[in-house]
């Protein structure tokens, strides 16, 4: 779609497509009964595309400066469905996962300071407690990701899981993921969600009082009053936690910035209007324990712009200081009608 509004044809197919993955998820990856768990590499395209198709030179939105998008392609059937991201320190390693159970390992590689290419790409597949590959979307379905050190992509990690309700504790090398060590006890409530609509987000925080907590929130769990059930888990106050649910939106991520504010990435689909996202900033002070959190919108926008399922975020430094949060979408394996993007903001303050 490179007109500056997007063809009623392009919306209602999305839409079709996406109301057919919501309600008749796909089991797994084409080809998954075929593949071992031996990790494969993969050859990706990638091109950048503008964000404001209107306005390919702006790059200002608030406090957001907008530094570049990337469309990926594989001819790998592996290849799609990314609701986590984690970046290193440097920005340069990608580690992503999909909602079908695999993880993609890959090298970022930036010319005049912005994402060009993506090269060394690894696909490999998430292991149970019993070290087998998993399978059955229902075990399948990972969400999110987080690194107990900041800045790392290895060492110990946390992947959270819905339809079969769990966090588990992983042990990540510069091979890949080894078997799954544990899982973490979650609240009752947690176990309780709809299949489809789990825990989604969670972030180790860096500061505050919080500081060590793991903050894990649903995609739709609602509280009484309407709005996003969350926890704290671990840390010197653990318990329950609350964010406002504004129109309609969904939480699909978020990543702690080092002073422990968090940045929480949302998304909002209807088949009249297609697909919006949102980035909000909570401050690390509102984080405690029956906390009903609220934050500062730092940006929101529809698919008049380039966007499409955005469902992971990862934050790292730049050599600047700048926080950047780098974004992937969850093409669900539509590849007719959904893309897979990453994108990266410097958070201006």
């Amino acid at each position: 779609m490179r007109t500056g509004r997007a063809s009623a044809f392009a919306i209602a197919g999305l839409a079709a497509l996406w109301a057919w993955h919501v309600l008749w998820p796909v089991a797994a990856a084409p080809g998954d009964a075929l593949q071992s768990a031996k990790p494969q590499a993969i050859t990706l395209s990638a091109e950048r595309i503008a964000f404001d198709r209107d306005k390919p030179d702006k790059t200002r939105y608030g406090k957001l400066e907008w530094l570049g998008t990337l469309r990926l392609t594989s001819p790998s059937p592996q290849f799609g469905g990314y609701s986590g991201l984690a970046l290193d320190k440097t920005g340069t390693r990608l580690l992503a996962i999909s909602d079908t159970g695999r993880w993609l390992k890959a090298d970022i590689i930036y010319r005049d300071g912005r994402m060009a290419s993506l090269g060394k790409a690894m696909i490999g597949r998430l292991r149970g407690l019993d070290g087998k590959p998993l399978a059955g979307k229902i075990f399948t379905d990972s969400e999110a990701i987080a690194f107990a050190v900041d800045g790392t992509i290895s060492g110990t990690g946390f992947i959270a899981f819905e339809r079969v309700h769990r966090i588990a504790e992983y042990y990540v090398t510069p091979e890949g993921i080894g078997a799954a060590i544990r899982h973490l006890k979650l609240p009752r409530r947690a176990k309780t969600l709809q299949q489809n609509k789990g825990i989604e987000a969670i972030a180790i925080l860096r500061g505050g009082r919080s500081k060590g907590a793991l903050l894990a929130f649903s995609e739709e769990g609602l509280d009484a009053q309407g709005d996003h059930l969350g926890w704290l888990l671990g840390g010197a106050s653990p318990g329950p936690v609350s964010l406002k649910r504004y129109g309609g939106f969904a939480i699909t991520d978020m990543a702690g910035l080092a002073n422990g504010d968090v940045i929480i990435l949302e998304r909002r689909f209807r088949l009249t209007e297609g697909v919006k996202m949102r980035l909000r900033r909570v401050k690390a002070a509102e984080l405690r324990p029956g906390a009903l959190l609220d934050g500062e919108v730092l940006l929101q926008t529809d698919n008049l712009r380039e966007i499409d399922n955005m469902e992971g975020l990862a934050i790292h430094r730049d050599a600047r200081g700048r926080d950047i949060l780098t974004l992937i979408s969850d093409d669900n394996f539509n590849h007719t009608f959904q893309r897979t993007l990453l994108m990266q903001f410097a958070l201006v303050e």
